[in-house]
């Protein structure tokens, strides 16, 4: 045995806690593009109810592939994103009035949806894939239509 054997379970637990901090910056500095733009719709703990998996989510160019769930609620669109993507993505509750009308766009093959949420400092795109809840916000009487 090395006299330095007793360093590799430090390398370990060193290299994940690095690991680990390399993530939550990377996933926070993710967040700064869009999800805290609506930082004022902010709740604080997710809200019951059935949430989606949206296919893939935009906001404001960021792309979250199988990461944020949606949900419908009688106040407003319910936002969370996974838990290893927590950090600097806050439970969202959207109010109604905040979100624009739904659009239905094509490329290629695929189908997709488009919104505005107004936020006191402008606008943030919000693209995605999911047929459900875009059926659910296309059938609300929105206030953007």
């Amino acid at each position: 045995m090395s006299k330095y054997f007793f360093l590799l379970p430090v390398a370990i637990i060193v290299g994940l806690g690095g690991f680990a901090a390399f993530w939550c910056l990377i996933v926070k500095l993710l967040s700064l593009a869009g999800w805290q733009r609506l930082a004022q719709y902010q709740v604080p703990a997710p809200l019951p109810g059935p949430r989606t998996s949206l296919g893939w989510a935009q906001l404001n160019g960021v792309r979250y592939q199988s990461v944020i769930r949606a949900g419908t609620q009688a106040e407003g669109l319910a936002l969370e994103a996974f838990f290893l993507f927590q950090v600097g993505h806050p439970p969202l509750l959207i109010p109604w009035a905040a979100i624009g009308p739904v659009l239905t766009e094509k490329a290629f093959w695929s189908t997709y949806y488009s919104t505005t949420i107004r936020t006191d400092g402008g606008s943030v795109s919000f693209r995605f894939a999911n047929d459900r809840l875009a059926q659910e916000l296309q059938a609300l009487p929105l206030a953007g239509r």
